[in-house]
């Protein structure tokens, strides 16, 4: 399934929505890149958030075919920064989400860590606390094709 980015905004928009009437306006975003990224620019400039930290959580080859989870370039997070969310574009089997959480959680005991999605796999280990779309097929990100379509 292709997801273009006039889904992506629609979605987005009300993904920020859903996050500030439960928690407010974070002090802080962890995107995890590089799914998150995109959605991490975003958000913290209409949150007017400069405190945007990213790690890596690989966990899928370019086969599509999930592999080990490597998780690298741990954010040092500021003490100041008490209410955190983490974003990334998809929860699939959950475990990268679920292990990102616990490495952050522990690492940094002074921060509550939120988690946020666009799509959320019902059979996942792990739920994001805000989600928007449960998908049922692989999705293709515009952001992951665009690109690459001139190339074709």
């Amino acid at each position: 399934m292709y997801y273009a980015y006039h889904n992506f905004l629609e979605d987005l928009k009300v993904l920020k929505q859903k996050v500030e009437e439960k928690i407010g306006i974070p002090d802080a975003i962890v995107c995890i890149a590089r799914g998150g990224m995109t959605m991490s620019h975003m958000l913290g400039l209409a949150w007017n958030i400069r405190a945007v930290y990213s790690l890596n959580a690989i966990s899928y080859s370019d086969t599509k075919v999930q592999s080990s989870l490597i998780i690298e370039n741990m954010p040092c997070i500021r003490k100041e920064h008490k209410k955190i969310i983490i974003l990334d574009e998809i929860v699939d089997s959950g475990v990268s989400l679920s292990e990102v959480v616990h490495k952050l959680s522990t690492n940094f005991q002074h921060a509550t860590f939120y988690t946020a999605t666009i799509f959320q796999k019902n059979t996942a280990k792990i739920k994001a606390d805000f989600f928007i779309r449960e998908p049922n097929e692989w999705v293709d990100f515009f952001w992951e094709t665009d690109l690459l379509e001139d190339n074709k």
